[in-house]
């Protein structure tokens, strides 16, 4: 009688065991490994920031001016911003209906004319000119020797567009004591996104994105 208790107990004891081995189980299926991770990427919005200087230029030489005469004036740009920039240059020279006279002293007869004249350094090109009754504006780009714009690097200049401009050789009493002025403008545009290095191209970026009213 006694080992058929022993039986029955053992018997039992297999069930019991068999059901939590189960239980254990279903248990696991749900215990799943759980993580989290997360990354933040940071972003600095960037500019573009110009400034022109004429190093060489003094006020006072530009008073009381005599035919031919040069005047030191030597424009260039530098790129105070944060990010490579394209630039550009354009100048504004006075112009009038006026008589000059040759290296000879012979007379030349009278025609519209810029009344000043300059030589242009290395690395600029004329993309742009136009002309209005009373001044011819010339737009430069800033280029490699390839004729595409060149990548002005943060903190970097350029050459200057020019070193001096000279008044013409006119005739006197045509226009004694007026104020002549030559103005110089400057445009920088990021390099990134453009599509493109062709200055004209570029250039019409600029005057598109001008043009838009904010």
């Amino acid at each position: 009688m006694k080992s058929i208790r022993t039986r029955s107990i053992g018997k039992k004891n297999i069930v019991i065991a068999s059901a939590l081995a189960t239980m254990l189980l279903i248990r696991a299926s749900f215990a799943y490994f759980v993580d989290r991770d997360a990354v933040t990427n940071h972003f600095t919005v960037g500019d573009v920031e110009i400034s022109v200087s004429e190093p060489d230029w003094v006020p006072e030489d530009g008073e009381l001016i005599t035919p031919k005469k040069e005047i030191m004036k030597n424009p260039k740009i530098t790129n105070d911003g944060a990010n490579d920039a394209y630039v550009f240059m354009s100048v504004k020279i006075p112009r009038a209906e006026v008589q000059t006279a040759a290296d000879d002293g012979s007379l030349i007869p009278a025609k519209e004319q810029d009344l000043f004249t300059y030589q242009i350094n290395s690395n600029w090109k004329l993309i742009k000119t136009n002309q209005e009754s009373d001044h011819s504006e010339y737009i430069y780009g800033y280029v490699d020797s390839n004729g595409k714009m060149s990548a002005l690097k943060p903190g970097a200049a350029t050459n200057a567009l020019f070193d001096s401009v000279r008044f013409i050789n006119i005739v006197e009493e045509q226009i004694d004591g007026q104020e002549l002025d030559i103005d110089i403008d400057t445009m920088g545009i990021q390099i990134a996104d453009l599509g493109t290095e062709d200055p004209m191209a570029i250039y019409n970026i600029i005057m598109n994105q001008q043009s838009v009213p904010n």
